[in-house]
């Protein structure tokens, strides 16, 4: 990932965000005008596929029937995470209000809470996640999903969710503030930086490295919040 003169990298696909569709996409850079909201992602997902709905703290919802939804995290906040160790998930019949924790991703010094998209009763749980937790970045859309989960009403369930094309639209602006802010606390701690001209100066390693992954996750949960 590029911004200004610092150069860093974000996700453990080799750091190599030049050619990340997902850093393209968002940043709308690459081959076409314009990215087309439910282009595929570099792990075989789409980006915001058209047949959920989505929250503005990254998670989404698909409708499995008329009272019922499976949920998960979205590719931002999937691909921001990357590398989760653990995971924490509500036992079958919890009650879930809208913005509580739905779910925790453990990761290498901190976690991160996943607000619950609607208001909802847990009726399954993905239980392969407890012992491949990885799949939550892996495939947030497929064999990563969070929960099942059972609402009141349709109405409700609909309130305040964005499609696909919404949602990336707002992760665009999300993602340019992330890198703002990273920037910002990049510059802040020059002196222990190290090159990092534009000119052939040594980029920087995974900004976890250089903030701290406390720090980091922080301001990812920030973001998810």
């Amino acid at each position: 990932m590029r911004a200004g003169v610092i150069k860093y990298r974000l996700c453990e696909q080799g750091f190599d965000c030049e050619h990340c569709m997902l850093d393209a996409a968002l940043q709308g850079r690459g081959s076409q005008a314009a990215w087309a909201p439910g282009e595929w992602g570099a792990s075989g997902y789409r980006l915001f596929p058209q047949d959920r709905q989505f929250t503005g703290a990254h998670a989404w919802v698909k409708a499995t029937s008329a009272k019922m939804v499976r949920a998960g995290v979205d590719a931002l906040a999937a691909w921001l995470v990357s590398e989760v160790t653990g995971v924490r998930l509500p036992e079958p019949g919890t009650a879930i209000k809208r913005g509580m924790p739905l779910a925790v991703l453990l990761a290498k010094g901190g976690e991160v809470s996943i607000p619950a998209p609607i208001d909802g009763r847990v009726t399954a749980r993905n239980e392969l996640l407890l012992s491949c937790p990885e799949l939550v970045t892996a495939a947030p859309y497929g064999a990563g999903w969070l929960v099942d989960l059972e609402h009141a009403s349709q109405r409700d369930r609909l309130k305040g969710l964005l499609s696909g094309s919404d949602a990336e639209s707002l992760s665009r602006g999300q993602l340019h503030e992330f890198h703002r802010r990273v920037d910002t606390l990049l510059a802040s701690r020059s002196p222990k930086v190290g090159p990092t001209l534009a000119d052939g100066g040594q980029p920087l390693r995974d900004p976890r490295a250089i903030l701290g992954p406390a720090l980091y996750l922080k301001l990812v949960q920030e973001l998810l919040a």
